[in-house]
């Protein structure tokens, strides 16, 4: 039954990112990258990349502060510890953003990559900060992985300010090469203090570090500004968001690339829009995750 399960999860994976593959193939450019796609993961600095970032942060850190400071404080007394601030964004910065985001080279490049052509689908900025009413334990702040495409969703992200080990606000993530796309994690008792839904799709952190080889190997990343880290979330485990000291807070920017030929998604212009789509969508990414083998802890 392992076995059947494997080979079905790849096939249909296959499947379903054949067309993306193939348009890839026929339109890559000549340029060979050097890249070590075991990781299944890239982390690196862009020049062009990192001056837009570079600029949005003194938009943020330095227009903006009064008004930052006030979205913190309103949002602390509405008991949460993040909110999207991309709507502050004025139209110069983002368009700026936006070209560089859909550049026809560097979209490419994330595509060499990961195997499959990819196209710019979305941005968000992203505002954690620090809220002591609020528990470690609680919604992205746990493991996870994000259930919000079929396969292939790639998700960029890069940390706009200065972040440490005692500020908190890193992203965390397991490498594929330790709890494999086709296993998953479940806690081993029931934790009555979560909530339904975390109790049902996320890991504590004392369940994640008994699987084998996890937590020595965690990657902490957003300690280096302006890094961009390209991650398959719907596949890899993830968390973040735990803003650990008072007056701390992160700026991050999440940008969603998507197979160049996807409509199972959250993100698909007719998600939530055409009932059949939504529902075809639901139900492909739960048998997605039915075959799925379980690693014992």
């Amino acid at each position: 039954m392992k076995l059947f399960k494997f080979i079905t999860f790849r096939l249909i994976r296959f499947i379903y990112l054949f067309p993306s593959i193939i348009f890839y193939q026929i339109k890559k450019n000549k340029n060979k990258y050097s890249f070590n796609r075991n990781r299944k993961y890239l982390i690196e600095k862009n020049l062009s990349l990192n001056n837009v970032f570079s600029d949005i942060e003194n938009f943020y850190l330095i227009e903006k502060k009064n008004q930052i400071e006030k979205i913190i404080n309103d949002n602390i007394n509405k008991n949460k510890y993040y909110t999207e601030i991309d709507y502050l964004l004025d139209d110069k910065l983002k368009n700026k953003l936006l070209e560089y985001l859909n550049n026809k080279d560097f979209v490419n490049y994330l595509s060499s990559f990961f195997g499959h052509q990819l196209k710019f689908n979305s941005f968000l900025i992203r505002l954690n900060f620090f809220n002591s009413n609020l528990p470690e334990n609680e919604g992205p702040k746990m493991w996870h992985r994000d259930n919000d495409s079929f396969f292939g969703q790639i998700k960029l992200f890069s940390v706009l300010n200065d972040l440490n080990s005692n500020t908190g606000g890193l992203f965390s993530f397991i490498p594929q090469i330790y709890i494999k796309d086709y296993e998953f994690v479940s806690n081993s008792y029931d934790d009555t203090k979560l909530s339904i839904q975390d109790r049902r799709s996320r890991i504590l952190n004392s369940e994640m570090n008994k699987v084998k080889d996890v937590s020595q190997n965690i990657i902490e990343f957003g300690k280096n500004k302006n890094q961009f880290l390209a991650i398959d979330t719907n596949d890899t485990y993830h968390k973040g968001g735990l803003i650990k000291q008072k007056n701390s807070f992160r700026l991050l920017i999440q940008v969603i690339y998507e197979p160049y030929f996807n409509l199972l998604s959250n993100y698909n212009s007719l998600y939530n829009k055409n009932i059949p789509i939504t529902y075809i969508k639901n139900i492909f990414t739960g048998l997605k995750n039915r075959l799925r083998t379980q690693i014992k802890i």
